[in-house]
């Protein structure tokens, strides 16, 4: 008579016979007799079994009134008189064989893998396995129903398999299921021997000898579909899912768990996309491989900066955590190690690997392998992929570089299908992912060091060259005031990033990535970033200094486009020997006229001279710029305009407005019929005209001008953009004159976060912003903070600018004004008289510029002489 107690009190433990066997120290043989009723236990093992189960004896069913003994287990007992030793026993158990009965109770569990003592972190996957395969049953695993499957997916040693293993012991813990199976699906084959090794656990079919292993097979995911207890499947490693299909249940009381490194896994299942861990997870996981738990805060750092060069993939975290451990090597040490040897270190698996024996080096190479034999142009794809930057591969640099590319991968890529081929081979593979609604493609950047590893540097140096030239094809060729392209040249950034790496790496000089580094340096410095725009302006003037024959022409593109930068910038000093030597180029190394880019260089020279006020020099010059253009192109073309706008700017600032204004109405015209009017160049000309009528008092005028310029500005360029910022001063300075305080301070205010925020807070622009608020808090009464703010700009424009320059006399005589009003006469005369000076060799004598000065001084003079019989 069966012992149901006992076996009772076993599966509410989620306990298999084997596990109390080993516990109370007999052989599975002999727990299974007292199971099945068959033999009763020794009076020393109902006590160790009391213990084990902390019950009673009746509890257990191992009292006569609960189960009738055996006559054998009486006489024994009687004989006897005392407990039997464990020997004894053992020899009991030795004596009889087991009964094989089809229905007796078993609890399978074939996981071939202990328990990772380092498993760190992946909750939600863990979490999200466990609330979907709970939902599947409605909260009742007991009922019968269709077979929930789930599939995690994922690059090969990104973890799966290691998921796999720890949901199965959290579900053991938790008592989830009766049996845990697991099978290794690598192939057919590999299926069938587990499902043949399963079957001889089931004493059913152990008693049947089958010898038909497919029949076998069948009848086994029958007991699966059937079976009463809650049971898992594990499908582990499922590289081919064409025939995986046939091998699983489709029904029955149990949850299907499959692990592949295919990303499509068809009508299977929604699958599962594991990603590497987080730099948090990542860290904690290498510190605990590496038998690190408590480390001090910079090793931690350390740490964390290996987990990163890593790119968070856990095999190879596993790999660094093993070789740390058993080198007993420092954090900083292996950092710098990987640095110089990234192959061998990928490709090193240490002597205590036996989870996952394989390194990272070897279990893609493998991946490689079959995808050359099987698709030569797919392996060619990501050999190309390999240089470029990991994260955002543009799918149409891939197509239009087509001419680029090796004869396979050219043909391949030129036709959608043959291209959707490719992608499906790497994706079976997971090597790749493709983010379909933004047609962008990514890859691990360790399966980029692994494929770099397999190449002769011949080759790599052949791949970079491609891409250099892929890569300057997709770049936009104007990005300068075209805000229609800068998408598509954001969207390339991170390619032209990774091309300047390989570019230095190699030590190449290719006139195709100087020239797309130029366009770069331009379109960052459009976008106001001008640290990232000259340093890539930099990079295209060391290969266009060093290329043999010499490129004059696109070596003073390169000079003028630095030069830019740096007077966007305030940094007049450095980009006047840019210009110098630009213009010397072209007189001395270029023998044909060059109209655009001379007339560009004298230019850039003429701005750079009126903005530090050395207007004697710069107005020749302007005018060697236009008469060029008119006679060497003489059509009223954009680049006319910009022309215009220069002479006009410099007659502006001399205060010789009747003369600027038609330039710039000339100008403006040009532009709005050949641009647009909602073209960023012809806000620049609102804006200049808009500060021209403000300079005249004609504030009616004026306003609108502002407003458009700042609306174009705005929308194209965005509210925070420096020459937003432009606008915004001329704005501020507009509703101060017309005594619009409160607007004005808000323009203002508007224009000096910007200006701080995005450049350094010396800047000229700056002064202007700061002087303006100045001007603003003195008529608010707050003097203190009006002198600190005239202090500061005052400061700028002497350190930036000449002596004589007229935006440093503007400064000057409101400080002046500010300090007349407050009384001290002494230092306002000082002030006026330092502005009069400059205004007088700017402006003339007779300027009302300079004439308003003149008789402020004269009333404070006036004020200081003391009055008629005052006695001294």
């Amino acid at each position: 008579m069966r012992n149901e107690r006992l076996r009772r009190q076993r599966v509410l433990r989620n306990w298999r016979q084997q596990d109390v066997a080993d516990q109370i120290g007999v052989s599975i043989v002999t727990y299974q007799r007292w199971e099945r009723g068959n033999q009763q236990p020794s009076a020393y093992y109902r006590i160790k079994l009391c213990s084990l189960f902390d019950a009673s004896p009746q509890e257990l069913g191992l009292i006569e009134d609960a189960l009738p003994a055996t006559s054998k287990d009486l006489s024994t007992s009687t004989s006897k008189g005392s407990p039997s030793s464990p020997a004894e026993e053992s020899e009991e158990a030795t004596a009889e064989q087991p009964a094989s009965t089809p229905n007796e109770e078993i609890m399978l569990w074939t996981v071939p893998y202990t328990r990772n003592p380092y498993f760190t972190g992946r909750e939600e996957i863990l979490a999200q396995l466990e609330q979907q395969f709970a939902i599947s049953h409605k909260g009742d695993i007991h009922q019968p129903t269709v077979a929930q499957l789930l599939a995690i997916t994922g690059l090969g040693g990104i973890g799966k398999t290691q998921i796999a293993v720890e949901y199965a012991y959290c579900a053991r813990t938790e008592g989830r299921y009766v049996h845990t199976i697991w099978v290794n699906a690598s192939s057919e084959e590999s299926i069938m021997t587990d499902f043949i090794a399963l079957a001889a656990q089931i004493p059913e079919f152990a008693a049947q000898h089958e010898a038909d292993q497919r029949q076998l097979t069948l009848a086994i995911i029958h007991w699966f579909e059937y079976c009463e207890q809650p049971w898992l499947l594990i499908v582990d490693n499922v590289d081919d899912l064409s025939f995986i299909y046939n091998y699983l249940p489709r029904r029955g009381n149990g949850n299907i768990l499959l692990t592949t490194r295919a990303s499509a896994v068809g009508s299977l299942t929604i699958p599962i996309s594991l990603e590497t861990m987080s730099v948090d997870e990542g860290t904690r996981f290498l510190l605990r491989r590496a038998r690190r738990p408590h480390t001090l805060p910079e090793e931690v750092a350390e740490a964390e900066k290996i987990v990163t060069a890593l790119g968070q993939f856990p095999l190879a975290l596993d790999q660094a955590g093993a070789y740390i451990e058993e080198t007993a090597s420092r954090f900083s040490d292996y950092r710098l190690l990987y640095e110089q040897h990234r192959h061998a270190l990928l490709s090193r698996r240490g002597w205590q690997s036996m989870r996952y024996p394989e390194s990272v080096a070897t279990t893609w190479s493998l991946s490689f392998q079959r995808i050359e034999q099987s698709n030569p142009a797919a392996a060619e794809l990501l050999n190309l992929c390999a240089f470029l930057a990991p994260d955002d591969i543009p799918e149409e640099l891939l197509i239009n570089g087509a001419s680029q590319w090796p004869p396979a991968l050219q043909k391949a890529v030129s036709d959608l299908f043959t291209f959707n081929q490719m992608l499906e081979e790497l994706l079976s593979f997971s090597l790749v992912k493709r983010l379909t609604e933004h047609r962008l493609l990514s890859l691990h950047r360790l399966v980029q060091v692994v494929i770099r590893a397999r190449m002769s540097a011949q080759e790599q140096c052949q791949w970079t060259e491609r891409i250099a030239r892929a890569v300057w094809l997709a770049f936009p060729d104007n990005p300068r005031d075209n805000v229609a392209v800068w998408r598509k040249c954001q969207r390339n950034m991170a390619q032209v990033q990774a091309l300047d790496a390989l570019v230095q790496q190699y030590q190449l000089l290719l006139p195709e990535a100087a020239e797309m580094f130029d366009r770069t340096a331009t379109y960052l410095g459009e976008r106001a970033m001008y640290r990232q725009a000259e340093a890539f302006n930099k990079r295209a003037l060391h290969i266009w200094e060093r290329l043999v024959p010499p490129d004059y022409l696109k070596l003073v593109a390169s000079l003028n486009g630095l030069a830019q930068l740096y007077y966007e910038q305030g940094k007049y000093a450095e980009a006047e020997p840019l210009r110098q030597r630009a213009l010397q180029i072209l007189e001395q190394q270029v023998t044909a006229p060059q109209p655009y880019l001379m007339t560009i260089t004298l230019h850039g020279l003429g701005f750079l001279y009126s903005e530090q006020g050395r207007y004697a020099e710069a107005e020749p010059i302007y005018q060697q710029a236009l008469r060029i253009w008119e006679e060497q192109v003489g059509s009223e073309q954009p680049h006319l305009a910009y022309l215009l706008h220069g002479q006009g700017f410099l007659y502006s600032e001399q205060g010789r407005y009747a003369e600027a204004e038609p330039l710039f109405l000339r100008a403006l015209r040009i532009r709005e019929q050949q641009l647009g009017p909602e073209h960023l160049r012809t806000a620049y000309t609102l804006h200049a005209l808009a500060v021209l009528y403000t300079q005249q008092g004609r504030n009616a005028e004026a306003e609108p001008l502002f407003l458009r310029a700042l609306c174009i500005r705005e929308q194209q360029l965005g509210p925070e953009h420096l020459k937003t910022g432009i606008v915004l001063n001329g704005v501020g300075l507009l509703y101060y004159k017309q005594g619009k305080y409160v607007e004005a301070e808000l323009f203002y205010q508007r224009a000096l976060h910007i200006w701080e925020q995005q450049v350094q807070s010396a800047h000229p622009q700056v002064a202007i912003t700061l002087n303006g608020l100045a001007n603003i808090y003195h008529i608010h009464g707050k003097d203190a903070e009006a002198e600190r703010l005239y202090q500061r700009a005052l400061h700028i424009h002497e350190s930036y600018l000449t002596p004589q320059h007229y935006k440093t006399a503007c400064v000057l005589y409101d400080c002046a004004r500010f300090q007349q009003d407050r009384g001290r006469l002494s230092e306002a005369r000082s002030l006026y008289q330092q502005a009069l000076e400059i205004q007088q060799h700017v402006f003339g004598a007779d300027h009302p510029t300079t004439m308003a000065t003149r008789q402020h001084m004269h009333d404070v003079q006036a004020a200081l002489q003391p009055k008629k019989g005052t006695q001294h």
